[in-house]
């Protein structure tokens, strides 16, 4: 029988979602971002690069910790976060899930809390008034802070759940701990 690394899993836990970060908001373009619930194309580049950061981080773990992963557990856990991230990214699966559990409100954007003014330099004002510097900030326009960004993130963060603990799984010939 199959035995989770409880270390392990704490270890994948924190890089899956340090990588979710990385390819969903640093590596992914503007093209995907906007496109990628109407554009198969759009949506095949991100989870592309979402897959490669994962892989990347998975491995650079592994080899760090000389652990050996159950190759099986790692290839389903890949393969089932592209699959459950392409498919929550196509958003209407978001607003459906609000729907079904009584928070049809939630899933339409709310009113923004901020708004982003681009200034000609490249700077960028982020605030409720317009007047507090922000660092990395190039977009103007409202940010959206709540509603359905924070339930598709919800959902990513659960799905790398159980991706990590398909890659706690210990390989049958480890018997170290990570």
């Amino acid at each position: 029988m199959a035995r989770v690394n409880l270390a392990r899993y704490g270890a994948m836990i924190g890089l899956l979602w340090a990588a979710h970060d990385l390819a969903d908001h640093v590596v992914q373009t503007d093209h995907q971002a906007a496109d990628k619930a109407t554009s198969w194309r759009a949506m095949a580049g991100h989870v592309g690069g979402y897959t490669a950061v994962q892989c990347g981080a998975i491995a650079a773990l592994s080899a760090a910790a000389r652990t050996r992963l159950s190759w099986p557990h790692a290839v389903a856990a890949v393969a089932f976060s592209a699959v459950s991230h392409a498919f929550l990214d196509r958003r209407w699966p978001v607003k459906r899930a609000l729907e079904l559990t009584g928070s049809p409100g939630f899933a339409r954007p709310q009113t923004p809390s901020v708004f982003v003014d681009a200034t000609v330099d490249g700077a960028a004002i982020y605030s409720p008034s317009g007047k507090a510097p922000a660092i990395g900030v190039t977009r103007a326009g409202p940010v959206p802070l709540h509603g359905p960004y924070l339930a598709d993130q919800a959902l990513h963060h659960a799905a790398l759940a159980i991706c990590a603990a398909l890659l706690a799984v210990e390989a049958p010939t480890e018997r170290t701990a990570l």
